[in-house]
Formats: structure tokens, sequence, C-alpha cells
């Protein structure tokens, strides 16, 4: 085991809020259910529309499809580390918005144990929450209003384990387990005479479960399709919520209680992708995913849940050499498109979102440095209040090994 191969990179996640136009570190639709979910997966399936559920994994960590592991090549160990940068726009009617912002995105492990099998761990923040609102209510009665400021943070992550098996050269599957935990934050502040603010904590755990599969076949030296399909079960959190009231800092009340597992939950999850590599050099890939969002009960906000569709496309180049003189000349291009129907709806309208890619695969030595553009737009219904604009910037680095390596000697 080559121990000089240790990395970390250590980023942190934001984006801004502009109802208010405060300077905020996520996206003003992480006020929503759970959280905005996080971009988690490698720089590579990023790159190409946040595809791969089909695309083997001979030198990194394909997160999209557990199967997929057992691509792995001799050199049996690979570790991964990945991270964003993202600069959002925020406009509303309040006005505009700018932020900046970064996170650690992903860290995950795969080793093959033996020909056949494999194993992998791997911890993910899964959702962001973090938001400032500034806005008015109603005093009963009267035409006054009194000032009310919504704050919110925290969010979810997971750690998992993941398995797969070689049937043979053309099939294999996998299964992951994930334990999902974390606490949402959320604090109304209103100001009259006095100082009243409302604290909501919900502290949510839970462990859930996904299947998959890959099967690729050769059908001429030139042609490779590889096929996939993967499946995440609903999975129930258990919920503890602690509501406190704080008057002018000085009283506090708090009362805690245990939510029903139907008050918050993930969706039931299907999807299905293909791959096609031709002349050894160029690939496509497509997935497309369904989340059963429509069945999913969430009490802490109020927004309208439905079915969510995400479709993605992608294009790879690879190098034209085997063995090369410049590394240029080793460079693998990326292309991509996603489109996200969204989940939820905010005043009657979708909140859908289109995303843009390109990518740059670098190998360097033992280390494979992946890095992507992307421009996407969030809300891009025209009745929606809130519009997000971001340019996000990916990276990972996937360092490969061998373990267990006979050593010869003369």
């Amino acid at each position: 085991m080559n121990r000089k191969n240790k990395t970390a990179i250590g980023l942190l996640f934001s984006c801004a809020f502009a109802s208010g136009l405060y300077a905020q570190n996520s996206s003003p639709y992480s006020y929503f259910g759970i959280g905005g979910f996080n971009d988690v997966d490698d720089a590579r399936n990023i790159a190409l529309g946040n595809t791969g559920i089909a695309l083997d994994a001979p030198d990194y960590i394909n997160s999209k499809n557990a199967a997929s592991m057992t691509g792995l090549t001799t050199r049996n160990v690979v570790f991964n580390v990945s991270g964003i940068l993202k600069y959002n726009t925020i406009s509303s009617n309040q006005g505009t918005d700018k932020r900046l912002n970064s996170n650690f995105t992903n860290f995950s492990a795969a080793l093959r144990i033996s020909k056949k099998a494999f194993v992998g761990i791997s911890m993910q923040p899964t959702t962001s929450s973090d938001y400032k609102i500034s806005s008015t209510i109603p005093i009963e009665g009267t035409t006054s209003e009194y000032p009310i400021t919504y704050e919110g943070s925290g969010g979810l992550s997971n750690w998992g384990i993941s398995l797969a098996y070689k049937i043979n050269d053309n099939w294999s599957f996998g299964g992951k387990v994930k334990n999902n935990f974390g606490t949402i934050v959320r604090k109304e502040t209103i100001t009259t005479t006095s100082e009243v603010e409302i604290s909501r904590s919900v502290r949510y755990t839970g462990f859930s479960y996904n299947l998959g599969t890959q099967y690729k076949k050769d059908f001429t030296d030139n042609f490779q399709l590889t096929l996939g399909g993967i499946v995440n079960f609903g999975s129930k959190l258990v919920s503890k919520r602690e509501v406190s009231y704080t008057e002018n800092q000085d009283y506090t009340n708090t009362l805690t209680s245990k939510l029903s597992s139907k008050d918050s939950s993930l969706p039931f999850e299907m999807g299905a992708g293909f791959s096609i590599l031709a002349k050894e050099r160029y690939r496509m890939t497509f997935d497309f995913t369904q989340s059963n969002w429509d069945k999913v009960k969430n009490t802490e906000t109020s927004e309208q849940y439905y079915r969510q569709n995400t479709y993605g496309l992608g294009f790879e180049i690879l190098p034209e050499k085997k063995r090369f003189e410049k590394l240029s000349e080793a460079f693998t291009y990326r292309f991509g498109l996603n489109y996200d129907t969204g989940y939820y709806k905010i005043n009657k309208a979708e909140i859908d979102k289109l995303e843009a890619t390109v990518g740059l695969g670098i190998p360097l030595n033992n280390v494979v440095l992946n890095v992507g553009y992307g421009y996407g737009i969030h809300g891009l219904q025209k009745n929606a209040a809130i519009k997000e604009n971001y340019h996000m910037l990916n990276i990972s680095m996937n360092v490969l090994n061998t373990w267990f390596k006979k050593h010869y000697l003369d």
C-alpha cells in the first residue's frame, strides 16, 4: 500500500438569497422540504450531464450505480474526494443578489476484495438549508404590519457502504446502504413592542437502500453498449422536533415532540440509462430517473409535492492514442445537458432546473483529476417568483492504488 497517496479537499457549499437582498450561503429554494439537494457525484458524472447509471468506472468511483464498481482494473483501490465552487445570481421583484460559495461534496473509497467482489464506503452532504428572508405580516384588525425575519440552517448528510458482484464479463450487480442524518433549524423573529423568536429544530435519522445493475455487450470491435438500472427504495425518516419560544432574549419556553414517520421521508426512485462507446474513443450516455415525491408528506413547510423526472445526456471524447508524448494528448473531453422537472410547487409554479456542462479529465500518474464547468437556471417557469442563475466549477481527484500486491525475490 502506498501511503504517499493521501489527499484532502475541503470546500464550503453556499449560495445567495435575494428576497430580502441578504447575502446567504445556499439557494433560496433550500427553505422548502428538507433543504436543497447537493451535487455529490464525481466531476466526471456532472460534466456528462449528471449521468452515470450505465457508465463503467475503471479508474474512479461512480456513485450513480453501485454495480459500476466491478469495472475497477488491476489497480484495485480508488479514493475519491470532490468539491464544488459556485457563483449564484438570484433575481426577484426585490432586486438582485450575487454570491460566491464553495463546499466539500464527496469522500469515498472502493476496493476489490476478490476477482468478482467489490466493496466501497462514502460520506456525502446530501442537502443544505441556509437562508434569511425579511418580510412583514399584517396585524389582525388593523392596516399595520409587523416586520418578520425567517432564517434557516443545517441539512442532511449520509454515510454509506456499497457492495458489488461481477456475475460474468458482461453482467454485474450492486447495492448500497446509507444512514441519513442531520438537523434543520428554522427561526422566525417577529418584532413588535417586544421581540419574539420562534425556533423549530428538527433532527432526522433513517436508513435508505438501493440496488443497481449493469450489462455490457460488445457488438463489434468498434461498438459497445452498456445498459444500467437502479432502484432507490423509499425511506422513512425518524424525526424529533424541538420548538422554543423566546421573548426579548429573557424568557424561553421549549417543547419537544416526536413526529410521525409519515411526516417526513425520502421517495421511492427508479432510473435507467445506456452508454454507447464507438471506436473506443467516442462515448454517449443517457439517464432517466423518476422520483415519487407525490407520495411524500412534509409538514414543516407547505409546498405541494409532485412526481419528479430527471433527464441527462452526456458526450465524452477519449484520447486518440494509447501512449502519449505530451500530457495534452491524454486529456478526456466531456459535454453534458441535464433537465430536472423539480418536485414541488410554490404559488402553483413548478420549480424546474436546466443545466449545461463541460469537463476535462487529466491523468497524472496514479491520480486522475476531473474538472468540470456548468451553467444552470433554477426556476425556468415564467410565474416563478425567484430565478437562480449559477456558474459552477466541479473538481474531483481520484487516487488509484494497488494493495495486497505480491512481491517476488530473485
